[in-house]
């Protein structure tokens, strides 16, 4: 089955408390019978294609061209897009950026008990141009990976999985990339846990053959002055030591950042300063 010019829309209700649309050029339902024995329901949505989604008077949008669904079941669905663009506005702070080559599954469990997984994401992209960092700079990033959980809350089961207060946690279990222009071996990854939907908890930063990195803020007065005194010295301590203990250059670096309200205390500028490369506004 074949549509042209699809448009559709969500008005928010009390069971759903949010606003969607969507408007395609060209959708296409199911496919060969062989296909469908052995990979799911297809849906094909070639063309350009745009989609908007408002929880809260916060913004989401969606722009593409060539989104490959597949359903294996009506909980398991597998994605992929040549390019995939978002873009965030309304009370969240404007910020755009686009994915290459992304392919990934969406796993929900509607009827999940209080505190087990809900919603389940799991995405690659071979490349990331203009990922938004705190403190208002960007990054372009290749080899990215996600995979993250959100968890039922206990206290209010049953609502729709779009709605925020339907979750009660968040856990990040992996957000790895290589960041531009850095060697392919060089690795950072994001892990830990939120409560929702106050947004508290604590992310661990883990960074493989981090001195490139490290020699790199310090070479740039630009990126240097938003480092701390302290952190400057504790940098310079570290490179000292790597250069003269070779088989620590090997080892991995990690540091561990409180969150609170959404937002990374201050003393993790350096995560946005090691990330952007060249303190770009997005």
């Amino acid at each position: 089955m074949e549509l042209d010019r699809l448009n559709g829309t969500h008005s928010a209700s009390a069971a759903s408390p949010y606003d969607a649309g969507w408007a395609g050029e060209k959708i296409r339902l199911g496919g060969s019978w062989l296909s469908l024995l052995h990979a799911g329901l297809p849906l094909s949505l070639t063309g350009h294609q745009a989609g908007r989604l408002v929880v809260n008077e916060n913004v989401l949008t969606v722009l593409t061209s060539g989104l490959q669904i597949r359903f294996n079941n009506p909980e398991n669905l597998v994605f992929s897009a040549p390019r995939l663009q978002l873009a965030f506005s309304g009370r969240w702070p404007d910020r755009q950026f686009s994915a290459q080559t992304l392919s990934g599954r969406l796993i929900r469990f509607p009827a999940g008990r209080p505190d087990a997984t809900r919603l389940g994401l799991i995405a690659h992209a071979a490349t990331v141009n203009g990922f938004p960092l705190p403190y208002g700079l960007s990054s372009d990033l290749r080899n990215a990976r996600l995979a993250i959980a959100l968890t039922a809350s206990k206290s209010a089961p049953g609502l729709s999985l779009l709605d925020p207060t339907s979750y009660g946690r968040l856990i990040l279990q992996d957000a790895s990339a290589t960041p531009v222009p850095a060697s392919p071996d060089n690795r950072i990854t994001l892990t830990g846990a939120l409560a929702l939907p106050e947004q508290n908890g604590t992310l661990t930063l883990t960074m493989t053959h981090w001195q490139e990195l490290a020699s790199r803020l310090l070479d740039r007065p630009e990126i240097e002055s938003h480092l701390a005194p302290d952190l400057q010295a504790a940098l310079q301590k570290l490179l000292q030591k790597a250069s003269g203990i070779p088989t620590m250059k090997e080892r991995p670096f990690s540091l561990s950042m409180p969150v609170v309200n959404g937002q990374i205390l201050p003393d993790a500028q350096v995560v946005s300063a090691l990330l952007s490369q060249g303190f770009r506004a997005p």
